[in-house]
């Protein structure tokens, strides 16, 4: 039996664990961090984003009802999975545009003007309630957005010329903004040769932000402008941060050789496979594009690097339509192929539609590498249909490329090799991070510990078409794994930004790569707008 004074030493124990709970909104149940519900705002604008946080296991979902319904005697107004269906436990997303909502609650599906409760169940069987979050919609419209009210941006380094750092974001105390824009500026505004850099959600009044990691400062730009953006648009203004002297990156250097390497150009000619109604005239088009911006920017490119998907379904007439597309252009570089899963989609045989790929790659093997301006760059593709998605690589294919890296790195063992393989790994660049779904390699754990004994690869892969302008277009060497690229699409764009498992999104993308003696830069390109992407112009020490 405890003491009196244990006793009343146990009982402030347990007051203070609750009041620790209840002052960061949490139920004291879920103190092991499990199960964790939150919202950025309290009261909302009618039509504004609501985002939300959770953490549960993986049967765990999200409902959201109106503030007075019992929840054991209606249907959630709308719902959504935790850790399913692309979604990830802890992750932040856009509650309106990533859930499903009931029939039986129509009248409530905008979440119009009125207080609403989200609630974190267990699972849907005996819908336990793990957390509730309160929150209100006002009867003022969702309008034009503030930029922040103050940014600070803090460098991990400001001689380095890396944009590596962290911002410090602060709002006004309305404020409708949902996403922070940021531009590389100037004294006479937004550099014009660049994209803006990649959009963040407004996750609260005050927050910070890490900027992408290895992503070069340009060497014009003396400010960073932020802006404030929802569903109606930008803000008319901005926040201006004054950049360190001295901070942008120095793009001096003798210069090897420079070549491009894009992916999923997508090369149609039948009504099949296609992203989009314009799918065959968009895909000339943006491949065109392409072929030009190369023409002006690169008259020196030792070559050009597809990796995969050329030929929209693998048939010998994409194959041809490819090459007269490359043939309209003058004094293009020589094109290089490495095989996607759609370059095998036709009924053919897989003998059938490798064959039209080697007969244009000009090789005898979908495996094989070339020596262009004394670097290796190894191409590797699948030697089966496997499951239309997949590479499947042979024993024979994972050894040649195992020796081939050996031998180089007995002769060489710190210059740079080019690989490249349609698929990537899981968990290394966008498309393949849990819930994306767009790795795939069948042996991926074997190819995996064979990269990972080769820090001086540089990877590209594609598949996904994941949008460059977002987190984990490059893998970094750091953890083990070489230096690994997401090389998007040419033909069009796939982006997570909203829905967890990706949505389309028009654009063409590509990298310029420049080898110097210390260093290779990787830097993406936007074809149709013809800028730099700064999100995913990087900087790769060899």
């Amino acid at each position: 039996m405890l003491s009196k004074n244990r006793l009343c030493a146990l009982i402030i124990c347990i007051i203070s664990v609750v009041s620790i709970a209840l002052l960061f909104g949490c139920n004291p149940n879920d103190l092991n961090g499990n199960e964790i519900l939150s919202v950025n705002k309290k009261e909302y604008l009618g039509g504004e984003e609501i985002y939300f946080s959770a953490k549960g296991e993986q049967e765990a979902w999200i409902g959201l009802y109106r503030e007075i319904d019992d929840v054991s005697k209606v249907e959630a107004i709308r719902h959504l999975d935790v850790c399913k269906n692309g979604f990830v436990s802890g992750e932040t997303y856009a509650f309106r545009r990533c859930s499903a909502y009931n029939e039986s609650r129509q009248a409530f599906r905008n979440i119009p003007r009125g207080r609403y409760k989200l609630i974190l169940f267990n699972n849907r069987t005996d819908n336990k309630i793990l957390q509730t979050v309160k929150f209100s919609v006002s009867k003022e419209s969702l309008a034009l957005p503030q930029a922040p009210q103050s940014v600070v941006y803090k460098l991990d380094n400001v001689n380095d010329g890396l944009a590596d750092g962290v911002l410090d974001i602060t709002f006004g105390e309305n404020s409708c903004a949902e996403e922070v824009v940021l531009y590389w500026a100037d004294e006479n505004g937004a550099l014009p040769d660049y994209t803006c850099l990649a959009p963040f959600f407004v996750t609260s009044r005050r927050f910070s932000f890490r900027m992408y990691a290895n992503t070069v400062i340009p060497s014009d730009a003396t400010r960073l402008l932020a802006y404030g953006k929802n569903s109606l648009g930008t803000s008319a203004d901005y926040c201006e941060v004054v950049l360190p002297a001295d901070c942008q990156y120095k793009f001096g250097g003798k210069l090897i050789t420079e070549f491009q390497v894009v992916s999923d150009v997508h090369i149609a000619v039948a009504d099949t496979h296609l992203a989009s109604a314009d799918a065959k005239q968009l895909h000339d088009a943006h491949f065109l594009a392409m072929c030009n911006d190369i023409v002006s920017n690169s008259p020196q490119s030792s070559g050009v690097f597809v990796v995969g998907d050329i030929a929209n379904s693998g048939r010998d007439y994409e194959w041809r339509h490819a090459n007269e597309l490359i043939a309209s252009v003058a004094r293009l570089p020589r094109f290089y192929f490495s095989l996607g899963n759609h370059d095998l989609y036709g009924s053919e045989s897989y003998f059938t539609l490798a064959q039209n790929f080697m007969t244009y790659a000009q090789t005898d093997s979908v495996y094989y590498e070339r020596v262009i301006d004394g670097y290796y760059h190894l191409f590797l593709g699948s030697e089966s249909k496997s499951n239309g998605l997949d590479a499947d690589l042979s024993q024979n294919q994972l050894s040649w490329f195992d020796n081939r890296m050996q031998e180089l790195t007995a002769s060489r063992p710190n210059k740079p090799v080019f690989v490249y393989l349609h698929q990537s790994l899981y968990d290394t660049i966008a498309g393949s991070f849990e819930g994306q779904g767009w790795d795939g390699i069948i042996q991926n754990e074997q190819f995996r510990s064979i990269v990972a004994k080769y820090p001086q690869i540089y990877m590209f892969n594609g598949h996904s078409h994941w949008d460059m302008n977002t987190r984990g277009s490059m893998h970094d060497k750091s953890d083990g794994l070489p230096n690994i690229f997401n090389t998007a699409s040419v033909a069009y764009l796939w982006s997570s930004y909203y829905i967890p498992t990706g949505e389309y999104l028009r654009g063409s993308q590509g990298y310029y790569v420049r080898v110097y003696e210390n260093k290779v830069l990787v830097l993406g390109r936007d074809f149709e707008n013809a800028k730099w992407i700064p999100s995913a112009c990087f900087e790769a020490v060899v």
